[in-house]
């Protein structure tokens, strides 16, 4: 009698066992629609304050072909998965507020702090990036090489990277690991805020 209890044990355990990939995935599916509509706010459940804007309908962009300033072909994909801040640059100039946008994700990364290495910044141009000038006249790139070692210079082309509903002129965006063009922020936001939400996201996430 105890060794068939025991079998019928045995039996329920390996049941449970098998039936937990099930119930998780049933659980992520039933979750993420509830989130899709709107009835959950998961982001602020967690806790975050969400300085930014989340995007209500995110973009991937990591295979997205871009053309780097040295003019051979690159993408999100094929460099090493980090989060990314990303300025859209329009016209031939960069003007006073993307020089702020530039400014401002430099010394947010840099007041990260110990994990400012899985973070990288880039800034996406229309033109090609060698005629892309400052608004002092000097060529991006080589304002690049002196105030913004780090940064990607990364030319698209007359394409959007993001729709068009999603573009503002005085912000920038968060593009997570993944490729997903996730949040915006607006350049008047306090930076200590923006760090708030970096510093909680870089803890909540492998990327």
């Amino acid at each position: 009698m105890t060794q068939n209890n025991d079998q019928r044990g045995g039996r329920t355990i390996l049941l449970l066992i098998a039936g937990l990939p099930v119930t998780m995935i049933l659980a992520a599916t039933w979750l993420w629609y509830f989130v899709e509509q709107g009835d959950i706010d998961i982001v602020g459940a967690l806790g975050t304050a969400n300085s930014g804007e989340l995007l209500a309908q995110p973009v991937n962009i990591n295979t997205l072909p871009f053309t780097a300033a040295v003019g051979t072909p690159t993408s999100l994909e094929s460099q090493e998965s980090k989060w990314t801040f990303m300025v859209l640059n329009n016209g031939d100039a960069c003007d006073e507020t993307c020089s702020e946008l530039l400014y401002l994700t430099r010394q947010i990364r840099i007041a990260i702090g110990r994990d400012f290495q899985r973070i990288q910044r880039l800034i996406v141009v229309d033109q090609p990036a060698a005629t892309v000038a400052m608004q002092s006249g000097s060529l991006l790139l080589d304002a690049v090489a002196e105030e913004h070692p780090d940064l990607r210079v990364w030319q698209r082309g007359i394409e959007p990277v993001v729709p068009a509903r999603h573009v503002s002129d005085n912000a920038w965006y968060l593009v997570d690991p993944s490729g997903w063009v996730m949040m915006r922020y607006s350049a008047d936001v306090n930076y200590r805020d923006v760090i708030g939400d970096l510093k909680f996201l870089l803890k909540n996430s492998g990327g």
